[in-house]
């Protein structure tokens, strides 16, 4: 999807945020390492130069489906719903991606278009950086509406898996 080094270091860096949850998954359900481990073959799969740019929009619409399937665990809501918001976010993103190698620089006298157009084909403009942004908040209400005497259980790990996710997933919306 990208060429660039330094965006493949922090697709690096989001795929390792996608496994760190699962280094403590000794107190989730299945379904959320599950969740993870396709969020860490996603951000991967980005990196390998030579994929088919729409296989993107599929990776995008799995981590959507996931994170509905997440939603259905209920006895480790605490690490589920972060993993589903990781999902929907990433999925989003995704989603939102451009398909398309980037068009040839156009002639000095033809306009240049101030938007890219996303995966579905839809123009995104400010959108991604939206997404990201609204994860990031969403991350951050989640880990501090938590009580400090649960945050042992995993939450202090999926916080920090969330921000190295974001930060992987950030070339995305730029």
């Amino acid at each position: 999807m990208f060429e660039i080094p330094a965006v493949h270091a922090a697709m690096l860096v989001g795929a390792v945020g996608a496994v760190v949850p699962m280094w403590r998954a000794h107190g989730t359900d299945c379904r959320v390492r599950i969740a993870h481990g396709a969020m860490a073959v996603s951000m991967v799969a980005m990196m390998i130069p030579g994929v088919p740019a729409g296989i993107h929009l599929l990776e995008g619409a799995v981590l959507i489906a996931l994170a509905v399937f997440v939603t259905g665990e209920t006895m480790h809501r605490r690490t589920a719903v972060p993993c589903a918001v990781d999902l929907t976010a990433m999925g989003v993103l995704l989603l939102l991606a451009p398909t398309s190698a980037p068009a040839p620089a156009p002639a000095a006298s033809a306009p240049v278009p101030s938007h890219h157009h996303g995966g579905a084909g839809i123009s995104t403009g400010w959108l991604p950086l939206v997404v990201l942004v609204c994860w990031a908040l969403l991350t951050l209400h989640l880990f501090r509406s938590t009580p400090r005497r649960e945050r042992r259980s995993g939450v202090r790990t999926a916080a920090a898996g969330s921000a190295l996710m974001i930060l992987g997933m950030a070339p995305m919306a730029v």
